[in-house]
């Protein structure tokens, strides 16, 4: 009895111990969901962002122009007028939008014709902190941008 009383005390020790350090309960989960904080605060502008993500996570760059490129001209013009938006927001706003999204599924009609419309900006944490790490060293509004040759 003794032997099974010692080996349970070790284990919920140790379940413990891994509850308390795996950060689980402690961590905030709405600051990066369901857009990272980083985006939410950066000054960049769109074209900024773009540059800077093209050229740090050239891999998920190019997936976003090819699927952009396969979209009717209709989605991809809401798709740029829709990131141009969000960008021209001020953080309080933009965290607004992380609530709206968040909670009403349909409400970016933007996602309701193309789910992966924002993939590079909003889904990948690590695309975003590249990005947003350097985009201010790229010129804002540069527009050839848009111009990727798939």
């Amino acid at each position: 009895m003794t032997h099974k009383a010692i080996r349970f005390g070790v284990a919920a020790a140790t379940l413990t111990s891994a509850l308390s350090t795996s950060g689980i309960a402690s961590a905030d989960a709405s600051d990066d969901f369901p857009i990272p904080h980083r985006m939410i605060i950066t000054t960049c502008d769109t074209e900024q962002y773009m540059a800077a993500a093209r050229d740090t996570s050239p891999v998920y760059f190019e997936w976003y122009v090819i699927d952009r490129s396969n979209r009717p001209a209709d989605v991809q013009q809401q798709d740029f007028d829709r990131i141009h938006w969000f960008f021209s927001l001020d953080p309080v706003a933009r965290r607004q939008y992380t609530e709206d999204t968040a909670t009403n599924v349909y409400y970016e009609n933007v996602a309701t014709h193309w789910g992966n419309w924002a993939k590079l900006f909003f889904n990948n944490k690590g695309v975003v902190a590249k990005a947003t790490d350097v985009c201010m060293n790229y010129p804002k509004g540069d527009m050839s941008i848009w111009n990727w040759h798939v």
